[in-house]
C-alpha cells in the first residue's frame, strides 16, 4: 500500500512491513480520555429559544478549562461565579470587543423592560426557580447589558438572557 510519502514507502519496502506511524484508511474514534465536546454545551435550550427583543438567550460553559486556564481561575458548577470569574466566562464564551466589567446585581435593583417576567418564567424552567441570577455586564465605556441567569447543573452551564441595561 502506498503512504504517497517516500519515506514511509522506502520503510514499507525494505521491511516488508507497514511503518507504525502510517495514516489510519477510515476515521477514528475519540481516544480514552480525550476530551469530546458534547453538542449540547452549546445549543439554548427549547425554553429560551424564539425570545423577542431586546432579549436574547445565551449558554455560558462552566468546564471550558481553556477559558479559565488564562487566568487560574475555576468556577464551581454547584455555584454561581463570582463577578471575575463571569467576566472571564462572558471574555470566552461570547467574545465581546473590548474590556469587560461585570458585577453581580439584586433582581429588585433593576429596572426590567417589559415582557421579563414572561421570560423569567422561561428561565426557570431550565434551571432552579428559586435560584436566579443577575449580572450587569459594561463593555468598555458604550454598552452596558443585564445578564439573567439559571444553572444547568446537569451540563454543567450557564443558562441566560441578556438585554440591554
Amino acid at each position: 500500500m502506498s503512504s504517497g510519502n517516500p519515506t514511509l514507502d522506502a520503510a514499507q519496502k525494505a521491511t516488508g512491513m507497514e511503518p507504525l506511524n502510517a495514516q489510519p484508511s477510515e476515521p477514528q474514534p475519540p481516544q480514552h480520555g480525550a476530551y469530546v465536546k458534547d453538542p449540547t454545551i452549546d445549543t439554548v435550550p427549547p425554553a429560551l429559544q424564539g425570545l423577542h427583543p431586546p432579549f436574547e438567550a445565551f449558554v455560558l460553559a462552566l468546564d471550558s478549562t481553556d477559558s479559565r486556564s488564562k487566568n487560574n481561575q475555576s468556577v464551581n458548577p454547584a455555584t454561581y461565579p463570582t463577578d471575575s470569574e463571569f467576566e472571564n466566562l462572558v471574555k470566552a464564551g461570547l467574545k465581546p470587543e473590548g474590556p469587560v466589567r461585570a458585577e453581580a446585581i439584586k433582581p429588585e435593583d433593576v429596572e426590567w423592560p417589559e415582557g421579563y417576567r414572561e421570560v423569567v418564567k422561561h428561565l426557570e424552567s431550565v434551571g432552579d426557580e428559586r435560584n436566579i441570577k443577575a449580572y450587569k455586564v459594561v463593555e468598555g465605556r458604550k454598552k452596558a447589558e443585564m445578564f439573567v441567569l439559571a444553572l444547568d447543573l446537569d451540563n454543567d452551564r450557564l443558562v441566560g438572557v441578556r438585554f440591554p441595561a
